[in-house]
């Protein structure tokens, strides 16, 4: 039997869709939704909910609009870094998962991961920890004392924080890159209330804290912090070396 030309191009085209949709879900991992949820807006923020009984979902989601990827903690959208299954990822202002492109020191590669000890598509090396080296050296890289928090907020992205002020700050160079320490921050775990981390903490010398003194909701930077007598956040962002970029929720 002769099958026609367009036919066969219709099948090829299905089959290499169909393929694409394995790789990516080989390189997500598990978590992955699709159209038998729903998105709800909930004041300024989206979350998706993979029942009508509002089961809280954690994972990754894909538009069936335009085929773009999300990524929920808890059913909410996150913006900015996040880490899943050992690999960090960076989601656009909208949510989008961001590929093929620079953010900061950083590359994302085809499937929106950060590229690890790699080599980016301009010929310029990546660290162990992601960052662009230079020199040789990582631009980005904490010591080993203040590094702990990383797989702490690895592994507890919700936890709470407290950023006792005033305190010291001190501006480092690092390898030409600044940023600022912080002495100290507290994490806690948000469901028991254990204390999971107590130390310095490096954040970037353009983060943005949001700050809630009881009567108006402001951003505030990180040089703020010394005229406060302390800010609580309900969550701390970082990016893949651990510099903090931005806390959410801080009240006073």
């Amino acid at each position: 039997m002769r099958v026609q030309k367009g036919y066969q191009k219709n099948i090829c085209r299905r089959f290499l869709s169909g393929m694409a949709f394995l790789f990516l879900f080989f390189l997500m991992g598990t978590g992955i939704s699709h159209a038998e949820g729903r998105w709800e807006q909930e004041g300024q923020s989206w979350y998706y909910y993979s029942s009508d009984n509002k089961e809280s979902y954690t994972g990754w989601v894909q538009s069936s609009t335009d085929g773009r990827w999300y990524f929920c903690l808890n059913s909410k959208m996150q913006t900015g870094w996040v880490s899943w299954n050992g690999k960090w990822y960076f989601l656009n202002s909208d949510g989008a998962m961001a590929e093929k492109q620079y953010v900061g020191n950083f590359y994302l590669g085809e499937d929106g991961a950060a590229l690890i000890s790699a080599e980016t598509p301009d010929q310029r090396k990546t660290s162990e920890n992601g960052s662009l080296l230079r020199k040789g050296k990582p631009m980005q890289e904490l010591n080993e004392k203040t590094a702990k928090y990383i797989s702490v907020l690895m592994e507890h992205p919700d936890a709470k924080a407290f950023f006792d002020s005033p305190n010291q700050l001190s501006l480092e160079e690092g390898n030409g890159y600044p940023f600022v320490i912080f002495k100290k921050m507290s994490l806690y775990d948000r469901k028991s209330g254990e204390l999971l981390y107590a130390g310095d903490a490096a954040f970037h010398k353009n983060a943005v804290i949001e700050y809630n003194n009881g009567s108006e909701k402001k951003m505030i930077s990180v040089m703020d912090l010394m005229m406060i007598r302390g800010v609580a956040g309900e969550r701390v962002f970082i990016d893949p070396a651990g510099y903090i970029t931005y806390v959410a929720g801080g009240v006073e």
